[in-house]
C-alpha cells in the first residue's frame, strides 16, 4: 500500500569549506592530482555531522524522530556517545534512541538499513541518520590527497516519502585493506593496490549489486543513478564502468572528484547529490565498501519534485576554497605545535546549561516579546520577570564586530560577531569560515556548531557565525 511506503523523507549533506589541492600538494611535495575537501581547525567528524543533521531535520517536526544512529570511523570519542549529542543538537527529545557505529567504511549505510528497520518494526516513527568522517593521513602520503572530509545524512520515515526503500543485500567478507590501530594517529592501507582491487573492490562490489538485482528483480538497465565508493576517483570511473550500468546512471561528476574519498560519509552525502537531480521513478543504487560491501536500492517518488535540500551539495562543492598555503593544514591538523588555548571546562555547567548552549533555547518576555539570550532573570527592555523559554533563530545579520590578532588561533585573526536574530535577540560568537577582510555590517551570517576548546582532556562544542550562503 503506498500509505505503508518506508524511506527517505529527507536528506542533507555537508562539505567543509577548505579544498587541498594537486597543484598544492606538487609544490610541497613533488607530485600531486585532484582535489579533497578539507575540514576547517574548530571541525570534526561530529560537528560536520551535525551540520548534515540539521539540514536533515530543518523545517520538520523533530518530535516525530524516534532514533538517531551516527556513523564514522573518526569520530572524536573512542567512549562518549556522539549521537547522542548529535540528537541534543538537532532538539531530539530525550527519549529517542541513540547508537553509533563504526569500526568499517560501510557503517553508513548499516546505519541507514538500521533506522529503515527501525521505522519497519514501529520503534520509531522516524529515525534520523548520520554519517561523517574526517579521517587522518600522514603528511605526504598518498593517501593526504585521497582521504576528503564530509557528511551526510538521511530522515527516515513513512510520511512524505522521497525515494522509497526497494531492498538490500550485504557481502560480508574478512579483508584487510585499511585500518587504524588502537592509538595510531593515521589510517595505513595495504600498498599493494592491485591485490585489493582484485580481491576486494573487483569482487565484493559487484557480489553485492548482483545480490541486490536478484532480490529485488531489478535490471541493470532499471539503474537510473549510481551512488558508488571507491577510494579515489580514479578506481571510482573504473568501479562504475565495471559493473555495466546504463551511462546515464553513472554520476558525471562524482563527490569524489570534488570532496575526495569521505570513508563512511561517502554514501550517504553521495546519496543527498543523487536526489537533488533524481525525478521521479529513478531507481536509485547506493554500493558501500568495507569488508565486503552492501547495496541498497531506492525508488524517487512523486514527491521528490517538491522537495529541495536545505543546502544542495553541487553548491557546496562549487563554493570550495583552496587552501593557499601547505602550513595552515599541517596547523588544522595539529601536525606542527601550536599554541593552544586549555580554557576552564565544566561537566556540570555543560549539564545544567544543555537546553541554552546545545538546543539554543533562550527566553522571550510575556509582557513586552524581547527575546534574550543567554538566559537571564529580568527582560532586557522592561524587567519583567515573566520571560517564557523561547528557541532562538540560527540566522541573523552583523550588528558589529571586532579582530582578535592576539588570541591564538591557527587561522588568526580570530573575528568575534555580535549579530542580531530572525525573530529577535543577539548572539555573540566567533565567525568561522569567512575571509576577514570581507566581514561588514549586515552581512547574513547563520549558526554553526563548532569545537571550541579541549579544557579538562575533553573537547568544548558552542556554536560559531559563519556567512549565509
Amino acid at each position: 500500500m503506498a500509505g505503508e511506503t518506508i524511506g527517505l523523507i529527507s536528506a542533507a549533506g555537508y562539505v567543509p569549506r577548505y579544498r587541498l589541492t594537486g597543484t598544492l600538494l606538487a609544490q610541497v611535495w613533488g607530485s600531486g592530482a585532484g582535489e579533497r575537501a578539507v575540514a576547517n581547525y574548530d571541525e570534526d567528524a561530529l560537528t560536520m555531522g551535525v551540520a548534515a543533521a540539521l539540514g536533515a531535520v530543518e523545517g520538520r517536526d523533530v518530535a516525530r524522530v524516534g532514533a538517531c544512529f551516527f556513523a564514522s570511523t573518526s569520530a572524536p570519542y573512542v567512549e562518549k556517545s556522539s549521537a547522542t549529542l548529535v540528537a541534543t543538537v538537532a532538539d531530539l527529545g530525550t527519549e529517542v534512541l541513540t547508537a553509533d557505529l563504526g569500526g568499517s567504511l560501510r557503517c553508513g549505510t548499516t546505519a541507514l538499513r538500521l533506522a529503515l528497520d527501525a521505522v519497519r518494526a514501529g520503534s520509531a516513527a522516524e529515525a534520523l541518520v548520520v554519517a561523517s568522517d574526517m579521517r587522518p593521513a600522514a603528511p605526504g602520503s598518498e593517501l593526504e590527497g585521497q582521504l576528503g572530509d564530509g557528511a551526510g545524512a538521511a530522515l527516515v520515515g513513512r510520511a512524505g516519502v522521497i525515494a522509497s526503500f526497494e531492498g538490500a543485500f550485504s557481502a560480508s567478507h574478512e579483508f584487510t585493506d585499511v585500518w587504524r590501530n588502537q592509538g595510531d594517529r593515521y589510517v595505513t592501507a595495504l600498498a599493494d593496490l592491485t591485490f585489493v582491487r582484485a580481491h576486494g573492490l573487483d569482487r565484493h562490489v559487484p557480489e553485492a549489486v548482483d545480490g541486490l538485482l536478484k532480490a529485488t528483480g531489478r535490471r541493470r538497465e532499471d539503474i537510473a543513478r549510481l551512488v558508488l565508493y571507491a577510494p579515489d576517483a580514479r578506481t571510482h570511473a573504473a568501479l562504475a564502468r565495471q559493473l555495466k550500468l546504463p551511462e546515464a546512471a553513472l554520476p558525471r561528476e562524482p563527490v569524489i572528484a570534488r570532496a575526495g574519498n569521505t570513508g563512511a560519509a561517502s554514501c550517504l552525502l553521495g546519496l543527498a547529490a543523487a536526489l537533488e537531480e533524481a525525478r521521479p521513478r529513478d531507481q536509485i543504487l547506493v554500493v558501500a565498501y568495507g569488508n565486503g560491501a552492501e547495496a541498497l536500492l531506492f525508488e524517487a517518488t512523486d514527491a521528490l519534485a517538491a522537495w529541495r535540500a536545505a543546502r544542495p551539495v553541487a553548491a557546496q562543492l562549487e563554493r570550495g576554497v583552496p587552501l593557499a598555503q601547505y602550513g595552515r593544514l599541517l596547523r588544522f591538523r595539529r601536525h606542527v605545535e601550536t599554541e593552544v588555548v586549555r580554557a576552564f571546562a565544566s561537566v556540570p555547567t555543560m549539564v545544567r546549561e544543555e537546553r541554552q548552549n546545545f538546543r539554543l533555547y533562550g527566553q522571550k518576555c510575556r509582557d513586552c516579546g524581547a527575546v534574550s539570550y543567554p538566559r537571564r532573570h529580568l527582560c532586557w527592555q522592561c524587567s519583567s520577570a515573566r520571560l517564557a523559554e523561547h528557541r532562538i533563530a540560527r540566522r541573523g545579520r552583523v550588528f558589529t564586530f571586532t579582530k582578535d590578532h592576539l588570541v591564538p588561533n591557527p587561522d588568526p585573526p580570530t573575528v568575534m560577531v555580535s549579530a542580531d536574530l530572525e525573530g529577535g535577540g543577539r548572539f555573540y560568537a566567533q565567525l568561522t569560515d569567512a575571509d576577514p577582510a570581507a566581514v561588514g555590517f549586515e552581512m547574513p551570517v547563520e549558526l554553526t556548531f563548532r569545537r571550541i576548546h579541549e579544557g579538562e582532556d575533553y573537547v568544548s562544542y558552542f556554536w560559531k557565525f559563519r556567512p549565509v550562503g
